[in-house]
């Protein structure tokens, strides 16, 4: 199998995020992820994501990069080993989006939506033959070939969209996975189990 991996909402130097300098209402302290300080959260996802996303490997990042100012995005990028990063904007992404951003150069590709024919042969899962994966910050109800088994990776919801668990889905933000990224071994795992959505438009498994 690569050496790929997906993550999502990172939200490096948000301070709302993190237990002891949020904002937020009591009431939201679920949605608050268990550090003192935002240079304590920001030194874990650092070390959780080099832990594990090598040099040579591949992260699909889908959304939501950092907080905190515009020169946080170089200064968490720079910290990171990884060299090959694929882009996808989030709703809090505003200065990586425009086309003439500067910060894109920092990324291997910047884009909305994505899409990947993988090969997949793998002793650990136990899958083999082709697999469809679509990618985009924003979770879709039906997508690309879903009635024919492709898998829908998302961001954006924090682990908090709910309904769609037993289908080829999945939000693959770091909330989700303990501030870690996953690899592709995983998804394919956790997919394996799941149900194909067939018949929630016109289209099903008998369409094309």
């Amino acid at each position: 199998m690569q050496n790929i991996w997906f993550s999502s909402d990172f939200h490096w130097g948000h301070k709302n995020i993190v237990r002891g300098t949020t904002e937020w209402d009591a009431g939201d302290s679920d949605k608050v992820r268990n550090f003192d300080t935002v240079e304590e959260h920001n030194e874990q996802l650092i070390h959780n994501i080099n832990s594990v996303v090598k040099y040579d490997h591949t992260l699909y990042y889908l959304g939501d990069w950092s907080f905190g100012g515009h020169e946080n995005i170089k200064k968490f990028r720079d910290q990171l080993h990884c060299r090959d990063i694929r882009f996808f904007f989030g709703n809090h992404d505003q200065h990586i989006e425009p086309i003439d951003s500067p910060y894109r150069k920092l990324f291997t590709s910047c884009d909305y939506y994505g899409e990947l024919n993988l090969k997949i042969d793998s002793q650990k899962t136990g899958q083999y033959g082709k697999q469809k994966i679509v990618m985009s910050h924003y979770a879709m109800r039906v997508w690309n070939k879903s009635h024919h088994g492709s898998i829908m990776l998302f961001g954006h919801s924090h682990g908090n969209l709910k309904g769609y668990e037993e289908y080829k889905t999945m939000d693959v933000g770091c909330d989700t996975h303990n501030l870690y990224p996953y690899h592709l071994d995983e998804i394919i795992d956790i997919m394996k189990g799941r149900k194909v959505l067939l018949e929630v438009d016109h289209h099903a498994k008998h369409t094309n």
